[in-house]
């Protein structure tokens, strides 16, 4: 199958490299390249240990997120500014 790729040009100039190093023809390289690349394993990431502290929060704001409460306090501190005028 043909496709088109968009590849740096260094990166184009490497593979060349190889195919003539190799003497096999530049499809070849790329295909061999390709699958070499996708059955590498990758690497597991492992868990990083770490503490948990509470932080106090009231019930009613439990699994709302940093940026609602924020807004929400934004919010609290705008209309007691209000009031005060």
């Amino acid at each position: 199958m043909r496709t088109t790729l968009n590849i740096s040009d260094a990166l184009l100039e490497e593979l060349r490299v190889r195919a003539h190093e190799a003497g096999r023809p530049m499809n070849a390289t790329i295909e061999e390249v390709l699958r070499r690349g996708l059955a590498a394993k990758t690497p597991t990431r492992k868990a990083v240990p770490g503490k948990i502290f509470k932080v106090g929060i009231k019930p009613a704001y439990l699994g709302v997120s940093m940026n609602q409460l924020y807004d929400q306090l934004e919010a609290e501190d705008t209309l007691k500014v209000a009031d005060k005028k």
